[in-house]
């Protein structure tokens, strides 16, 4: 089901999102954010050799990257930032690689390039921003912005994750709710319940004003610590020194994660509407 229909959309046709609202300090995308972007914005590597190939995001649509893998299967080695500050998440551990390409299919949710991180709570797949790479960690406020595909409503799972266990979005243990954290001590549950489809998850990590927010709609408000950013895991929970290897996996797809080293709330709709126009 596609949750981000209830997202009121905006149209794209003045530029990217990062055109229209610059200053991420970390961007990843199967879409081109901006006019001005050519880079790749995934490395593959196939399953019938372990070639890799770098495609930009027409290629990834177009059929080019399909074609690289023939009808096996295709890897994300890395997945490139395009806000220009080079902060790629990369895995070079080809069993913990997410999905891209199943059997010379692209993946897809709701009719768009998907990248595959778990159809079970198993492998721990995930894709790392290694904590190197923010020579100075972000502090809050910051905002984040994710579109994701929940394919099950199990308990502890982290699409996100930006700091050793914490400054996350989640699915709470035990609790069968979304949350969100920044402090090992400080937890902000919602009180909606998860929920399989297509979503887009936003917030705002400012210690007492902090705020959650699930395809449009607030489903969380208030404290949650104030640990400044160092790194990036998506698809898993970040652990030390590396996430661990399963029970705390995304199972589903991930798509797109902006991140902003700033206070968002005035962008907010701006930014949601573009996200739900591209991937509803």
């Amino acid at each position: 089901m596609d949750n981000r229909l209830l997202v009121a959309r905006q149209s794209a046709t003045a530029g990217g999102l990062l055109d229209l609202v610059p200053g991420a300090a970390a961007a990843y995308s199967l879409r081109s954010l901006s006019k001005t972007y050519t880079d790749p914005v995934v490395t593959v590597r196939r399953s019938s050799d372990d070639d890799e190939g770098s495609f930009t995001a027409t290629e990834v649509s177009d059929g080019t990257l399909s074609a690289f893998c023939g009808v096996g299967d295709g890897f994300v080695k890395q997945w490139w930032d395009q806000s220009g500050n080079a902060r790629h998440a990369t895995n070079t551990t080809p069993a913990q690689q997410p999905k891209i390409c199943s059997s010379g299919t692209i993946v897809e949710s709701e009719g768009k390039p998907a990248i595959q991180f778990e159809t079970t709570d198993a492998a721990g797949n995930y894709i790392r921003l290694q904590t190197a790479a923010f020579s100075v960690a972000i502090p809050q406020p910051a905002t984040c912005f994710i579109a994701c595909n929940q394919l099950a409503t199990d308990d502890r799972q982290t699409p996100v994750d930006g700091r050793v266990n914490q400054f996350m979005f989640a699915t709470d243990f035990g609790t069968g709710v979304y949350s969100m954290a920044a402090d090992p001590a400080v937890i902000l549950d919602s009180t909606t319940p998860l929920q399989t489809g297509s979503s887009m998850f936003s917030a705002l990590f400012d210690t007492s004003s902090s705020y959650m927010r699930l395809n449009g709609a607030g489903i969380a408000s208030g404290t949650i610590g104030s640990y400044a950013l160092d790194g990036i895991t998506i698809g898993n929970i970040r652990g030390t020194p590396t996430p661990i290897s399963g029970g705390y996996s995304w199972i589903g797809t991930i798509q797109e994660l902006i991140v902003y080293p700033s206070d968002q709330t005035a962008n907010r709709e701006l930014i949601e509407g573009n996200i739900a126009w591209s991937y509803s």
